[in-house]
């Protein structure tokens, strides 16, 4: 789409200098522009008929997309190509046959996370809300965030209808898969629901949520009051740890095959992150003058590698105000559940199976980095089929791929993926040697390296079972700084 607008320039701006010669050259009053020759006229009438020569080929060339390949590729700028292969997207085909889908029989829920995609989810709704007749509730979330009923442990007052589109963030899943599919479903039953489920590879999120949240001016002001390590307890008495732990504590032949052959967590995992936190926050033994120090006062004054420590460590352990890293493997786990349990059970006595009911699509935030223009292709395709044509598809792909570089390249605050962290003396810490750290952590290595299987399993790539740590560690580039970004 780019290409084509800066190539009709180019043409209208050679027409309109081939026409200043004319004037220039030739008689004046025979050429003057207020006078309409014939001549004028053809030479007018001929440059028309190029331009829209032109834009016909070029948009029968866009749209003339039989090849597969051709369909889902797009130019992808150097600078947001990353070199671990884990980042890279598991390869989409175009069906030779997409479903017949009629959005208006469906609701449409996208799930993110703190730093999964806040500004992509907008996107996305925006996506079908202008391409069909569907509407969104106008509202930030369908329901309560990092909320649930106290007794079924499901989201809360959850009531969404067909023929609408939806946008959660951090929705807590602790309840049993049955109740959750019933509280998806709305409880109707003529419902059914479409999820999108973004996600992320938990340690781009955690150095995200650390360069993010440790920059300067501070960009959201919640930093200032935050407790990160305060034990906090829902309706006062369920710890986040007692909620995650049912789940955490499974074994792989009971978790659906996420590629953990042990329990994701153990109950001392969490008082260790306790412990550390505490000896990195407010602790003059760790650094002198730090007990009057605010949380973002330790994210910019710390060694950097610390200040990610404490950042992780409270996107982790912190359920009412974090804890997203945690939440987001929870949840992942409780939809697998759903998919390979029910598919065949009646979620609410209708006769009709909850696999045909219930379709959830993982895709992750590091994909629309590489790719923008495929991977909303790849959106569109599940969420609404031979809805809207394929040429409409192409055209809302190209659009947001066009708008997402310029983000990139105009600094957008929202950016951080890959971007260097500098510290208030001015030192650049590259976000290679932040990643090496979290994956040599005695602990949070083995964490979120358990967190990313999960993830890599919902999302399709090939998984082992190793324990998560060393042997992960990115290899080091010369070079540091990859650019790459995404919107929050």
């Amino acid at each position: 789409g780019l290409g084509i607008a800066v190539a009709l320039g180019e043409l209208v701006a050679s027409i309109l200098d081939g026409w200043k010669i004319i004037v220039r050259c030739n008689n004046a009053l025979l050429y003057h522009p207020m006078a309409m020759t014939t001549k004028k006229k053809q030479l007018l009438s001929l440059a028309l008929g190029c331009v829209f020569l032109f834009y016909i080929i070029n948009l029968n060339k866009i749209s003339h997309v039989g090849d597969q390949q051709a369909y889902i590729e797009g130019s992808i700028p150097s600078q947001l190509l990353r070199a671990n292969p884990r980042r890279e997207a598991v390869p989409y085909t175009v069906p030779d046959q997409l479903p017949d889908i009629d959005p208006t029989e469906w609701i449409f829920l996208i799930i993110h996370y703190h730093k999964t995609g806040h500004d992509l989810s907008r996107s996305l709704r925006d996506f079908i809300t202008n391409s069909t007749e569907l509407k969104h509730n106008g509202e930030e979330n369908a329901f309560a965030r990092r909320h649930h009923d106290q007794y079924t442990k499901c989201p809360k007052d959850v009531d969404m209808r067909r023929s609408m589109i939806y946008v959660q963030v951090s929705p807590n899943f602790f309840c049993d898969i049955r109740t959750l599919a019933k509280e998806l479903l709305s409880h109707k039953k003529k419902t059914k629901i479409k999820i999108i489920h973004l996600v992320r590879n938990p340690f781009s999120m955690a150095i995200s949520n650390f360069n993010y949240h440790s920059a300067y001016p501070v960009i959201e002001p919640w930093v200032m009051t935050a407790q990160p390590c305060a034990e906090e307890k829902f309706f006062g008495v369920q710890s986040y740890p007692e909620l995650l732990l049912p789940t955490f504590l499974q074994q792989q032949d009971v978790m659906g095959g996420v590629g953990l052959d042990n329990p994701l967590m153990y109950p001392e995992d969490f008082k260790a992150l306790s412990e550390r936190c505490h000896a990195l926050y407010q602790n003059s033994f760790n650094r002198a003058g730090s007990e009057k120090w605010n949380y973002y006062n330790h994210l910019r004054h710390l060694d950097p590698t610390q200040g990610l420590e404490l950042a992780t460590i409270q996107m982790c352990s912190s359920g009412i105000n974090g804890g997203d890293l945690l939440r987001m493997a929870n949840n992942i786990i409780k939809l697998k559940e759903i998919e390979q349990q029910l598919a065949l059970e009646d979620c609410t006595g209708t006769g009709v199976p909850c696999g045909e009911r219930i379709h959830t699509l993982t895709l992750s935030l590091d994909w629309f980095i590489q790719d923008p223009y495929g991977m909303t292709i790849r959106f569109l395709d599940f969420a609404l089929g031979n809805a809207i044509t394929k040429g409409e598809k192409i055209r809302i792909a190209q659009r947001y791929r066009q708008s997402y570089y310029r983000k990139v390249s105009g600094g957008d605050s929202h950016i951080t993926k890959g971007k260097n962290v500098e510290t208030p003396k001015g030192h650049v810490v590259d976000p290679v040697l932040l990643e090496n750290m979290l994956r040599g952590h005695e602990l949070l290595g083995r964490v979120l390296g358990n967190v990313e299987r999960v993830v890599d399993d919902a999302l399709g790539y090939p998984v082992d079972n190793g324990g998560g740590g060393e042997q992960d560690v990115v290899p080091m580039e010369e070079g540091g700084d990859t650019n790459e970004g995404v919107s929050r």
